[in-house]
């Protein structure tokens, strides 16, 4: 028992330590996406090169903690705009995505005296807030016609640099893709996931000194 209590205290230590060299704070970003759907038909064929990407962008605001070792924990919330364009059979099709997600990522930053690199990976979960199919002049409101899942997860791959402005404000900029990982088709055997590039500009107030 002595030696768990000893431990114990050892991890406490260790934490606070770590804590108290940490630094924490909010963050506030913007993004400019390239959005598109990967898409299969029920004969299993891909007909990703088919679909046309669209330019859309995103915002958010998060909180993010770096510990002394560069470690990065960062959750957040959001909205994000995505779909896609198509042409078949001579026909026009444009689908209009607008998604709240909630994020969590992890990551590591490399800790210089004002340029950081770093890279992040995050999980993500989206709720449609509404949509819209136009074919042609005929416009169908998605989320009142049930044509796609309300639902989206996936991950998101964020290279980036962090560049210290003051000891208690820094800028980012880092590149995102998104992979969408769940089907949002609701026509059984057809499998449409969403993808995405990006990149975001975010301003992060520290709440304890750089």
């Amino acid at each position: 028992m002595k030696i768990l209590k000893s431990i114990y205290v050892l991890c406490l230590l260790a934490a606070c330590s770590l804590t108290g060299l940490a630094q924490s704070g909010l963050v506030l970003e913007a993004s400019q996406l390239f959005s598109s759907f990967k898409f299969k038909d029920r004969a299993g064929v891909s007909h990703n090169k088919e679909y046309q990407g669209l330019y859309t962008g995103g915002y958010g605001i998060g909180y993010r903690y770096v510990n002394d070792i560069g470690l990065i924990i960062k959750p957040g919330i959001g909205v994000r705009h995505g779909g896609a364009n198509l042409v078949y059979d001579d026909q026009n099709y444009s689908w209009r995505l607008q998604y709240a997600e909630i994020k969590l990522g992890l990551g590591y930053m490399t800790r210089f005296e004002k340029i950081n690199p770093y890279f992040m990976a995050s999980g993500y979960y989206a709720f449609l807030l509404r949509g819209a199919q136009t074919t042609h002049n005929e416009n169908l409101n998605i989320t009142e016609s049930d044509l796609l899942s309300n639902i989206d997860y996936g991950l998101i791959f964020s290279p980036g640099v962090n560049i210290k402005l003051s000891d208690y404000i820094s800028s980012y900029l880092e590149l995102n893709y998104f992979k969408g990982l769940t089907n949002i088709e609701k026509d059984p055997g057809q499998k449409t996931k969403n993808f995405a590039y990006g990149l975001s500009l975010g301003v992060a107030i520290s709440l304890t000194e750089n």
